[in-house]
């Protein structure tokens, strides 16, 4: 329903008796007697969507709660108002993975997709919260049930939409509003009013890992074609013993982040990093993660919260000395040169990498080499198949070995234009590579921070670059504008703030004149060289900012 960010007008407050309406609505509608609304202000706007429109409603601090459509009849929490009021709807369960990659990117609820038992109010047409059998009580999208689940005892070989995705976290609806609340962790314990219903919870969830082995097994059989919460958990857990063990470069004491990113990071087995980063491990954050080994008694940390210090290691213990230890992926980067943009200095700055889709020809190039059959590939693997594509042809010139034969397919791949007259067919090799990936394939890329996307997936094009202009506008003021930061995860009101105490000036937000409207922060004054240093104290690395100054050098006068 919000794949896309909706059009969203003012906000207004509602009336007293129309917020003692909707209250009366909603508790209707859930059932829930009990339910109310988390401040006493509640605030309403229209929306409009691709297919769509209709009323949002917010709270005090404008975080969605509830919206509408605009010829329906049902109301729709938001899971920002599942997380306040955990009984509010009934749950159904799925896999951490079908929410990530299916639910997360558009799609609705299949019913192979499911966890039973179900809960017996899920009967058709009625709202339901779906949630991850690893955190049951936590919903991570709201939809509309369209078949009788209770009925199902088991959903093996099973087929149909179980659940309707009307919203989702991350969603167009929390874009549209710059939500950034991540969800609760049931490890922060219940509170005291919500204990019978977490007890309850777990007891229902380990029936679950009793009963519905089979399910979970033959049913992720189906459908996963990723590595498992517990394969990416062993690979940062044996990344953190090899570190440990043959890390000769880690010196102590040394932060938390610094420690992930210079070391267990490039101590993984050569792996997608799109697959495996922190936030597919059952930890989801670093601090988790190094706290997990602290009681195990392998690391010494200070600090609280996210702020951690590894102070010690214990070498001693019976894992490490057992240890073996295996090719690494900053081994394998090394020896494939892959195309990774990472900036030296800052441990914690951003890089990217980028991928590549086949179209046209290049899909035809895809069959005729052993690439496994995906959407996207990296420059090593193409650049790998490309060199094993003229070996196993016999391409490479007998007299000349740097030079390459072209046959018909790999002439009409590296020329634009089929059957170009003036085009040569004894080309050098390294001649090939930029036209065959420019002229056959659309070009994706993925930004990395501390090892984890800050994307769900890859986005189509090149790279963009911040934007920094300084310029005097009419009455002689001189101003510098910040756009097309947003990309890379930074919030355009905290950087309006920082940039009005970094550079003592008064900032305002807007949007640029260009298309794509964006996000732009102006402050008054010249400080492009203070911008770039605050941004790359956010990890963008100053090669991703372009900096230019309209400002017209100051004639001396003749003396």
């Amino acid at each position: 329903m919000f794949k896309k960010e909706p059009h969203v007008k003012a906000l207004s407050n509602l009336k007293n008796s129309e917020r003692k309406k909707l209250l009366q609505t909603c508790k209707e509608q859930t059932g829930c007697s009990e339910y109310s609304f988390a401040s006493a202000i509640v605030k309403q706007t229209n929306y409009k969507g691709q297919h769509s429109s209709g009323s949002v409603y917010t709270d005090e601090n404008n975080v969605p709660i509830w919206f509408k459509e605009k010829h329906g009849e049902l109301l729709f929490p938001t899971v920002y108002s599942c997380w306040s009021f955990p009984k509010l709807l009934p749950i159904v369960l799925t896999h951490d993975f079908v929410i990530e990659e299916r639910i997360f990117n558009g799609a609705n609820l299949m019913l192979a997709g499911t966890v039973p038992p179900f809960d017996p109010r899920c009967e058709p047409a009625t709202v339901c919260g779906i949630a991850s059998r690893d955190n049951p009580t936590v919903v991570l999208a709201v939809g509309v049930v369209q078949l009788n689940l209770p009925t199902y005892d088991s959903v093996i070989g099973q087929h149909g939409i179980a659940v309707q995705v009307m919203h989702y976290l991350t969603d167009g609806l929390c874009q549209v509003f710059k939500m950034d609340l991540e969800p609760p962790l049931r490890a922060s314990g219940p509170t005291e009013g919500d204990k019978e219903d977490a007890e309850a919870a777990e007891e229902l969830d380990l029936s679950r890992d009793i009963s519905q082995t089979a399910v979970r097994i033959e049913d992720v059989a189906e459908v996963l074609d990723e590595l498992s919460v517990e394969d990416v958990d062993n690979f940062f857990t044996r990344a953190l013993y090899y570190t440990l063990t043959q890390d000769t470069n880690l010196e102590l004491p040394i932060t938390a982040s610094n420690f992930i990113s210079a070391h267990v990071l490039p101590n993984l087995p050569p792996v997608d990093p799109t697959q495996v980063n922190m936030k597919k491990t059952s930890w989801k954050k670093s601090a988790k993660y190094l706290k997990q080994f602290e009681k195990a008694g392998f690391l010494q940390l200070k600090g609280k919260g996210d702020d951690l210090v590894i102070v010690g290691v214990d070498k001693d213990k019976d894992e490490l000395k057992s240890f073996v230890p295996y090719k690494t992926s900053a081994d394998s980067s090394t020896r494939k040169g892959q195309c990774r943009e990472k900036p030296a200095g800052s441990p914690d700055a951003m890089y990217s990498e980028k991928y590549y889709k086949p179209i046209n020809l290049g899909k035809d190039f895809v069959q005729c080499t052993s690439l496994p059959p995906k959407l996207l590939y990296s420059v090593p693997d193409l650049r790998d198949s490309l060199n094993e594509y003229i070996t196993t042809q016999k391409l490479v010139d007998s007299r000349n070995k740097k030079m390459v034969l072209l046959d018909d397919l790999l002439y009409d791949l590296v020329n634009k234009r089929k059957k170009a007259q003036d085009a040569p067919r004894c080309i050098s090799r390294a001649q090939i590579l930029e036209p065959f990936l420019s002229n056959n394939f659309t070009e994706f890329f993925q930004i990395f921070k501390d090892g984890a996307p800050l994307f769900k997936s890859p986005a189509k094009g090149s790279l963009p670059h911040v934007k920094i202009v300084t310029e005097m506008k009419i009455g002689r003021k001189v101003v510098t504008r910040v756009s097309n930061f947003e990309l890379f995860k930074v919030n355009t009101d905290e950087l309006a703030a920082d940039l009005r105490k970094l550079c003592s000036g008064s900032t305002t937000v807007g949007e640029t004149l260009s298309s794509p409207r964006t996000a732009e922060v102006q402050v008054q004054g010249a400080h492009g060289s203070l911008i770039i240093e605050h941004l790359n104290s956010k990890g963008i690395p100053s090669k991703w900012i372009d900096f230019e100054s309209k400002l017209k050098n100051k004639k001396k006068r003749p003396t």
